[in-house]
């Protein structure tokens, strides 16, 4: 399971293409002595006598389904019409024979679980008819519970006779955030969901899909409206420059953390996640903005993989979620999870945040491309630099220049609206250097990847004399969203 994590953590995995498999079959029936695909008959209680067979007995949530009602002893009135309680919508019945009718009924998403008394005018059935989930959830020890911040990985059976498609499945389960749930065969699935920060506790309906060939939803699966719950969990508060040892006693547990930046000061704020050579840890981390919700991640980060899928270069690590923070209105709150996708208990990793003073610049209203970039300011031991701006254009390139000690490591980091590429160069106009070019003479530095919800973040030297640095900002010609605003960040780094 955690191998599939690894692979989804990036979120940037295309959704299958979806291919039809056959049309849907109907929903299956059961009864005390369904046998051979036969439904079985409900019986009404011996003190009314009135309603001697029901079939099927059960419906499942989000279906549509014809159910037949007999009576014993009695004939059906002209236009009855059968109730079989809240959220469940009769929406056409027909009189077979003065004993037996047949209503189509529409059961919906949030119907209550369980048995139904079925009433036809004064006659009365008790649990003569079950509302029951297509989809059960189960977790290891009972019920699915997960903590803010907490992943949680569960079974999923289907209770319907319309098979999961495993090549064209997808999970929903609200404000949790699907981290690579999959469908194994036509009636089971596992389901493995991160919880962000603050998420909204309490009970929850899950739901997967079979997709059709645009990724749309063609037929869905309901659980129980209470299947999964979410439990608060206070944050730990960072102490900025002290390394935590966080410590994992089982493969799903996770640390949660909290660092809140005043709002007067701009700055540059770093994670820093480190494994020593010979750890067994393979940390994860996702780091949420002031809202703590599914949609305010703003970054995260996990060890470079090999050539084996789901299979990570050994350590030492030394990961960094950098985020650049202007100035503004309110403070800034920050939400890091940190999890271990080594499956081992007992893995370490050390964790420390840091904070370091920046002046804020803005982009100016003058052109500043490649032939004439905007200065922005020094990047010393003092203060690193903090820049906003906006790509307007899919094809605008912004250039801006930053004044840098000689040989300084640089720690370049940036967050966005839209799907950027960034180059540090020594050269503006030159932002891929020629194939072939000897290291002492290459002009490029590295490359940034941000995008909304990925905060990108490169430690770079910035080279032999050099005294400037340009950071050269494009639309990623392999992005979706090409323009946006964004920030910048640039610190020198011990």
């Amino acid at each position: 399971m955690f191998m599939k994590l690894v692979k989804l953590s990036f979120l940037v995995a295309a959704a299958l293409a979806a291919q039809a498999c056959g049309a849907d079959g109907s929903p299956g029936v059961d009864g005390k002595d369904g046998k051979d695909g036969k439904p079985g008959e409900a019986q009404a209680s011996d003190e009314n006598g009135a309603l001697g067979l029901v079939t099927p007995t059960k419906g499942i949530l989000d279906r549509e389904l014809e159910v037949s009602i007999g009576g014993s002893g009695t004939k059906f009135a002209d236009g009855a019409k059968p109730s079989f309680g809240p959220g469940i919508e009769v929406l056409e019945v027909t009189t077979s024979t003065a004993s037996l009718i047949t209503a189509k009924i529409r059961i919906s998403k949030d119907a209550q679980i369980g048995p139904r008394t079925l009433t036809v005018g004064d006659l009365e059935a008790k649990n003569a008819f079950t509302v029951i989930p297509a989809i059960n959830v189960l977790a290891e020890g009972g019920k699915a519970e997960i903590e803010q911040g907490g992943l949680l990985q569960f079974a999923i059976e289907n209770n319907d006779s319309r098979a999961f498609d495993p090549e064209n499945f997808q999970l929903d389960a609200g404000e949790l955030i699907d981290l690579g749930s999959q469908a194994s065969g036509p009636q089971s699935a596992v389901g493995f969901v991160l919880a962000a920060p603050l998420t909204k506790a309490g009970s929850s309906q899950v739901s997967v899909s079979n997709l059709d060939a645009s990724g749309k939803p063609r037929v869905s699966f309901l659980s129980a409206n209470d299947a999964l719950t979410v439990k608060a969990r206070a944050a730990d508060p960072f102490k900025l420059g002290t390394p935590t040892d966080a410590a994992f006693a089982t493969p799903t547990e996770t640390k949660l953390f909290k660092l809140t930046s005043p709002a007067s000061e701009a700055a540059i704020v770093d994670y820093r996640i480190e494994v020593a050579a010979g750890g067994t840890a393979r940390p994860l981390a996702f780091v949420f903005g002031t809202g703590g919700g599914k949609d305010d991640r703003v970054g995260q980060v996990l060890p470079g993989q090999n050539s084996l899928p789901g299979q990570f270069n050994p350590p030492p690590y030394d990961l960094r979620v950098a985020l650049p923070i202007p100035a503004g209105a309110a403070a800034t709150d920050h939400y890091v999870v940190l999890a271990d996708l080594s499956g081992k208990a007992g893995a370490t990793a050390k964790v420390t945040a840091t904070r370091s003073a920046a002046s804020v610049a803005n982009e100016s209203g003058a052109a500043h491309g490649a032939n004439a970039p905007q200065l922005v300011g020094s990047v010393n031991s003092s203060a690193g630099q903090v820049l906003n701006a906006n790509l307007a254009s899919a094809d605008e390139v912004d250039a801006y220049s930053f004044t840098v000690e000689a040989d300084a490591k640089l720690q370049l980091s940036a967050v966005s609206d839209a799907d950027l590429e960034i180059v540090l160069t020594k050269d503006p106009t030159v932002i891929e250097d020629p194939q072939g070019t000897a290291p002492a003479n290459r002009k490029v530095l590295g490359y940034l990847y941000p995008g909304k919800q990925f905060a990108a973040q490169r430690t770079l030297t910035a080279g032999v004399g050099a005294t400037t640095v340009y950071a050269v900002v494009m639309s990623d010609s392999q992005g979706t969203v090409k323009t946006g605003k964004y920030t910048l960040g640039m610190r020198k780094v011990p």
